[in-house]
C-alpha cells in the first residue's frame, strides 16, 4: 500500500502539445461509462475525503496524503502546467462509482463545477480550458450521467464534500456551478431570450450578484439576466450543493445557466472566460 501511494504521487511537467494529465483523467473517468453505476458513499468516507480536500486546498501535498486518499479509492497526482501546478484527484479504475473528478491548483481564485457532463454540452470542456488559463483554484466534474445520479440534486455526495471544503478554506471566494439550457424549451420569453441566467439559487439575489450580472452584460454577453429580478426560470433553487452550503453559512454559491452559443464562445475565447470569472468573483 505504501509503495502504491508513492507511485500514485507524481509531480511532472507537461510537454507542449501533449494532452494534460487532467484531460487524460477526465477521458478515463468517462471511458466505458455505460458499465459504471453510482454508489452512494458512507458518511464516514465523505467526512474523510472532505478532510483530504481541505488539506489540498491549504496546499498540503505528499505521500502521506496520497496514502490516505488511496485507502478511500482515489489516486492523487500533480502536474505542472506553466506557472500552475494542478493536483488531480481521480477514482481508482477498479473502484469507479460516479464519485467525480477533482483538481486543485497551487494558486488562483474561486472554484468551478460542471455537474452535468455530458448532457450540458461543453461545460466540462470549459473547465478544462479554465485549467489551461491557470485562473481557478479548484475544479470539479461529475463522472456519472445525470440520468443515473444528478449530483446537483442529491444529498451526501463528494461534490458537496468538495464544495464544503472549499467554503471552509476560502470563505470569501465563489463557487460557480456551470449549466447549459435549451432556449427552445423555456416557458417564458425572458428565459428564452437569455444567453446567461445568473442565480444565487434563491429568489432574492444579493447585491453583489446584481453587480456581477451588470458586469457580465458589459463584458460577457448583453443578454445576461438575473434570476429573481429579470427572469423566474432556471434559478437552481432546488440545488443540493447550494442548500448544503447555505446550511454551512456560506453565501458565495453562484448558479450559472448558459445557452449553447455562449458555451461555445467560452470554450474558444480565453478573454471571455477571464471576464466571466472576474465579473462573478467581483474583480471588475
Amino acid at each position: 500500500m505504501i509503495a502504491a501511494a508513492f507511485a500514485l504521487w507524481t509531480h511532472m511537467p507537461a510537454m507542449a502539445g501533449e494532452t494534460t494529465m487532467l484531460e487524460d483523467s477526465l477521458a478515463s473517468a468517462w471511458k466505458g461509462e455505460g458499465t459504471v453505476g453510482y454508489g452512494a458513499p458512507s458518511r464516514a468516507d465523505l467526512d474523510a475525503m472532505e478532510g483530504v480536500f481541505v488539506r489540498l486546498l491549504r496546499g498540503v501535498r505528499g505521500a502521506a496524503l496520497a496514502r490516505e486518499a488511496l485507502a478511500l479509492g482515489w489516486s492523487v497526482r500533480t502536474e505542472r502546467r506553466g506557472a500552475v501546478a494542478w493536483t488531480v484527484v481521480a477514482e481508482l479504475r477498479d473502484r469507479r462509482g460516479g464519485r467525480g473528478l477533482y483538481a486543485f491548483a497551487d494558486r488562483g481564485r474561486h472554484a468551478l463545477q460542471a455537474p452535468h457532463v455530458p448532457s450540458d454540452k461543453l461545460t466540462g470542456q470549459i473547465l478544462l480550458e479554465y485549467a489551461s488559463d491557470g485562473l481557478p483554484r479548484a475544479l470539479a466534474w461529475n463522472t456519472v450521467t445525470r440520468g443515473r445520479a444528478d449530483l446537483a440534486h442529491l444529498d451526501g455526495t463528494y461534490l458537496i464534500a468538495f464544495s464544503r471544503a472549499f467554503a471552509r478554506v476560502f470563505p470569501a471566494e465563489k463557487i460557480v456551478q456551470l449549466h447549459g439550457f435549451d432556449a427552445g424549451r423555456r416557458r417564458t420569453t425572458e428565459a428564452a431570450d437569455s444567453a446567461a441566467i445568473v442565480s444565487a439559487a434563491r429568489r432574492d439575489p444579493p447585491a453583489e450578484l446584481k453587480s456581477a450580472t451588470r458586469c457580465m452584460r458589459c463584458k460577457v454577453h448583453p443578454q445576461t439576466r438575473l434570476y429573481g429580478v429579470d427572469v423566474l426560470e432556471l434559478g437552481g433553487t432546488t440545488n443540493s450543493v447550494a442548500a448544503a452550503l447555505r446550511a454551512a453559512g456560506y453565501g458565495g454559491f453562484v448558479h450559472l445557466e448558459m445557452d449553447l452559443p455562449l458555451r461555445q464562445a467560452l470554450a474558444g475565447d480565453a478573454g471571455k472566460r477571464r471576464a466571466l470569472l472576474a465579473c462573478v468573483g467581483g474583480s471588475k
